[in-house]
């Protein structure tokens, strides 16, 4: 028995509409990644990471650092994609906070750069030459320096009174100005014994005599006016605690032992460090934040790409049985870290 024509031209026209339904489903390919359900496409990611590649270009940097077995195309989508999910959460925050940019913000910042490239036509040459239009590279501006306000707002909000004095106390050492004397002995016994018998008087003949540091003989011991920073953080803390004048009991560094004598110290005032501690006072902050949305925001990155490890906010690599991942060199496909 012979089947009829309309019959068979229906069950081929069903089955041409199943076929179609099927590519369409295939097409629609999972995002690069999603944060707190916003998607960032491959597309985005593709174009991101020609700018990305392009700002390290200015700094003569990379777009991150493959692994074994990795692809410089593929460090450098994982790279981005590790920047790109930062963005939208400081994005989001933004949003939430009333945050925003202006547009003269951004071209003050286009024309930093146009100068340190050697004017817009140079800009316009390199952009061009990395693929990346002008307005599209003004856009990426906008959104790192929206991140950047939100960096100041989150670290702000906790540069307290009280956290910038601790800040103060805890660097103290380290920012003064500090002249001091020093004997320096093998053993704490000795140092013991010397500190004993040390007076400001006797101070520098003593360092000459029995200081285990090879400059003493000419100059008794005195290391002149040296920043706290340049010193061993034990001593530096040391001295600072002593008033000008007086001796301290037995110290010991990684050098040995030492009798110290401090001669004057010369500390900034609070005031004055005040930008330098607000600064140092956000940047923690802003660690935090980002480590708590990192930990709690609803992010999924495509593991063609890697995966997020939520400790170090970096799109890290992953192995897959998958074929044709792209950017890698084999079928496991590795990754890598962020700025």
């Amino acid at each position: 028995m012979t089947r009829s024509p309309r019959r068979s031209l229906t069950l081929c026209l069903v089955a041409v509409l199943t076929a179609l339904a099927l590519a369409s489903c295939s097409s629609a390919e999972s995002p690069a990644a999603t944060v707190d359900g916003e998607k960032i496409t491959d597309q985005q990611l593709a174009q991101d990471m020609d700018l990305f590649t392009f700002l390290g270009s200015l700094s003569q940097g990379s777009c991150g650092q493959p692994v074994t077995g990795e692809t410089p195309e593929s460090a450098c989508a994982r790279f981005t994609l590790t920047n790109v999910i930062q963005v939208d959460l400081a994005k989001h925050y933004a949003q939430a906070h009333d945050i925003a940019v202006d547009q003269a913000t951004v071209a003050s910042v286009i024309s930093q750069i146009e100068t340190n490239v050697g004017g817009a036509g140079k800009l316009d040459a390199q952009l061009k030459a990395g693929g990346v239009t002008r307005a599209a590279f003004a856009d990426f501006a906008h959104r790192l320096l929206v991140f950047d306000a939100v960096r100041t707002a989150v670290g702000k909000e906790a540069a307290s009174d009280a956290k910038l004095q601790q800040l103060y106390e805890q660097d103290k050492a380290q920012i003064s100005q500090i002249h001091a004397e020093h004997i320096l002995l093998e053993t704490q016994a000795e140092a013991q014994k010397i500190a004993d018998e040390a007076t400001p008087e006797n101070f520098s003949e003593l360092a000459k005599n029995y200081s285990a540091d090879p400059t003493a003989k000419q100059n008794g011991g005195d290391l002149g006016t040296m920043l706290g920073s340049q010193l061993d953080p034990v001593f530096a803390a040391a001295a600072v605690a002593l008033k000008p004048g007086e001796i301290s009991q037995p110290v010991q560094t990684q050098y040995g032992w030492h009798v110290i004598m401090l001669v004057s110290v010369d500390t900034p005032p609070l005031e004055q460090l005040k930008d330098q501690l607000i600064a140092q006072a956000s940047g923690v902050a802003f660690n935090d934040w980002l480590g708590e949305q990192l930990a709690t925001a609803d992010i999924s990155v495509n593991p063609k790409y890697g995966k997020l490890d939520a400790e170090t906010g970096e799109v890290v690599p992953v192995r897959s049985t998958a074929t044709g991942i792209p950017g890698t060199s084999s079928p496991t496909a590795p990754a890598s870290p962020t700025p």
